[in-house]
This record gives C-alpha cells, structure tokens and sequence, in this order.
C-alpha cells in the first residue's frame, strides 16, 4: 500500500514540473527560428501593449513575454516541438528555462531582466559585441523613441540582466 502512495505522489507531482515532462533545451534550429521571427515583428511595426499576444499578421501588438511566446510557438511548430508552459509572464518562463551562464548564451536564448533581483521582462538574446548584449524585446520607453519590438543592447554588466536560460520544449 505504501508503495503505491509513493508512486501516486510521484506521478502527480512531476505533473506539475517542467523537467519531468520529457523536455529538452530547444535545439539551435528552433532558437535561430525564434529570432528570425522576432525580426518578422520588427519589421511589420509591431507595437508594445502590455498583455499583447496578437499573432501575425494582423494589427501587431506585443508585450515582451507575449513576443517570446509567440516566437517559440512559431519556431518549435515549424520544427515538431511544443512548449508547456501555462504561466506567460516573463517571470514565469523562466521556469520552462534551464539556466546559463552569460558567457553560454547562443542566439535565441532568454534574457531575464527587471530591477532588484525581480524578474519583469524578457527578451531575445541575438550576439554580443563589444562588450554589449544585443537583443530584440518589446516595449514601450517612449523617452526613448521606443514603442514596440525593436533589436537594441545594454553594456553586458547592466544590472538590468537577472538571470539567462535557454527555453524548455517537447518534441512531438
């Protein structure tokens, strides 16, 4: 009896874990695939609204994590693969991430960013470059000029970058 309650309490626990539902680091293919799609965003205009999921190609809004969501749908549909996860904040994804350190990160991988450890936004890492860490994300600094998916860096020691990972997905 008491091994069945065991096995029952395993079974339903790794339910609800990431890692224990047979998912993988996503291949090179389906990263450089996000990114080709993130820049499909850029190029049709797409704008930040906070919440925003709008697919292509109708009027484009896009929030940062919404832009990550999308693309990896996009990417891992064109490569057989799915992801799992259920919370789409930017938060949230970094659960369906396995972690990496800065100096690991290839195209297409997660950059989490936020101020004071929290993590409140995501975006895609595209290369480094002179000591830079370039990414495409959405959002809205208008003092900037910026309102939408754009390609822009920050000084790889920005106190902004969080945390780094590679997105979690299941082949079919």
């Amino acid at each position: 009896m008491t091994l069945v309650v065991i096995f029952f309490v395993f079974l339903f626990s790794s339910c609800n874990n990431p890692i224990a539902k047979n998912q993988i680091p996503a291949p090179e293919e389906v990263r450089l695939q996000a990114i080709d799609y993130a820049r499909q965003y850029i190029k049709l205009g797409a704008e930040y609204e906070w919440g925003g999921q709008d697919p292509l190609p109708r009027r484009i809004v896009v929030d940062c994590s919404g832009l990550v969501i999308r693309c990896y749908e996009y990417a891992v549909a064109d490569y057989g693969y799915l992801l799992l996860f259920t919370d789409t904040t930017a938060a949230g994804i970094r659960q369906y991430s396995i972690e990496l350190n800065k100096q690991d990160l290839q195209p297409g991988d997660l950059l989490f960013m936020g101020t004071d450890g929290v993590v409140s936004h995501i975006a895609l890492f595209v290369k480094f470059e002179n000591g830079c860490i370039y990414f495409i994300d959405s959002t809205y600094k208008p003092e900037e000029g910026i309102n939408g998916v754009t390609e822009r860096f920050y000084s790889d020691t920005d106190p902004h970058f969080i945390a780094f990972g590679r997105m979690l997905v299941q082949k079919l």
